[in-house]
C-alpha cells in the first residue's frame, strides 16, 4: 500500500496543481470583470491547437496514468525494461525515472515505458535454481547414480529449497562431458539470500562430485605440432 501511495500521489498532485492553476487563472479574469464563458470557448480553439502541437507530451501523461492506473510496476520496484534493469524512482506527468545498476538515472519518457514489456523483479516470490554440472567422460555409472543421489539429498533437505519429483537428472552426453541438471526454487524474494543459498548449493554439489570419485570435465581443443594431431585440454 505504501509504494501505491508513493507512485500514485505524485502524479495526482500535479494533475490537482495544474488544475487549480487553471481555475485560479480563470478566477482572476472573472473578478476583473472578463467573460469566462469566452474565455473558455476561445481555450477550446486554441486547446485544439495546442493539443496537436503537444502530442508526445500528451501520449507521455496518458502513459503515466496507464503505468499508474494498471500498476506493472510501483516506486521502489526493481523491473527489467527493454534490456536494462533498474529501481523505479518516480513516476510523473511526462517520464518515469529509473536507477540503474551502475547508479545511475534514467528518464523514459512515459509513453515509450507503458509500451515496453515490463518485467517486474521486485514481484517474484522465489527464485529458480537450476545450474548445469558437466562431469567428465571417463565417469562410471556407479559414480554417476552416486552423483545424482548426492546432490538430490542437497536439494531436497534444504528447508528453503522447493523441489519438483525429479530435481536432478542426467539429461545426456555432450561431445566431452557428462552433463547432469538440477531444476529447483529457492523459496525467497530477496536476491542477496538467494546469492548466498546458491553457493552453498553448488559447493555442496561439488563436494558431492569429489567424493563419487570423479571431476567436472574440462573442453579438450584439438592441436596441430609438425603434421601431428593431438588433442590438450584448455
Amino acid at each position: 500500500m505504501q509504494a501505491v501511495s508513493f507512485s500514485v500521489l505524485p502524479l495526482v498532485l500535479q494533475i490537482v496543481k495544474l488544475s487549480l492553476y487553471v481555475i485560479a487563472i480563470l478566477g482572476t479574469f472573472g473578478a476583473w470583470g472578463y467573460n469566462t464563458t469566452t474565455i473558455l470557448a476561445g481555450l477550446g480553439v486554441g486547446g485544439l491547437a495546442v493539443a496537436l502541437a503537444a502530442q508526445k507530451t500528451i501520449e507521455n501523461l496518458f502513459g503515466g496514468i496507464s503505468v499508474i492506473g494498471d500498476r506493472p510496476v510501483l516506486v521502489g520496484d526493481v523491473c527489467r525494461f527493454g534490456d536494462r534493469v533498474g529501481t523505479v524512482m518516480h513516476i510523473g506527468l511526462r517520464s518515469t525515472r529509473l536507477r540503474t545498476a551502475d547508479r545511475t538515472i534514467v528518464s523514459v519518457p512515459n509513453a515509450q515505458f507503458s509500451a515496453m514489456e515490463l518485467e517486474n523483479i521486485s514481484g517474484r516470490d522465489k527464485i529458480w535454481f537450476h545450474p548445469t554440472l558437466n562431469l567428465r567422460r571417463d565417469t562410471t555409472s556407479e559414480q554417476l547414480l552416486k552423483v545424482l543421489a548426492s546432490c538430490r539429498e542437497i536439494l531436497t533437505k534444504r528447508e528453503k529449497v522447493e523441489t519438483g519429483k525429479i530435481p536432478v537428472r542426467f539429461i545426456g552426453v555432450g561431445p566431452y562431458s557428462l552433463d547432469i541438471e538440477a531444476d529447483a526454487y529457492v523459496a525467497t524474494g530477496d536476491f542477496d539470500e538467494f546469492i548466498a543459498i546458491r553457493q552453498e548449493l553448488l559447493i555442496e554439489m561439488l563436494r558431492a562430485v569429489e567424493q563419487a570419485g570423479t571431476g567436472l570435465a574440462v573442453p579438450l581443443q584439438e592441436s596441430f605440432d609438425g603434421g601431428k594431431v593431438g588433442r590438450a585440454a584448455t
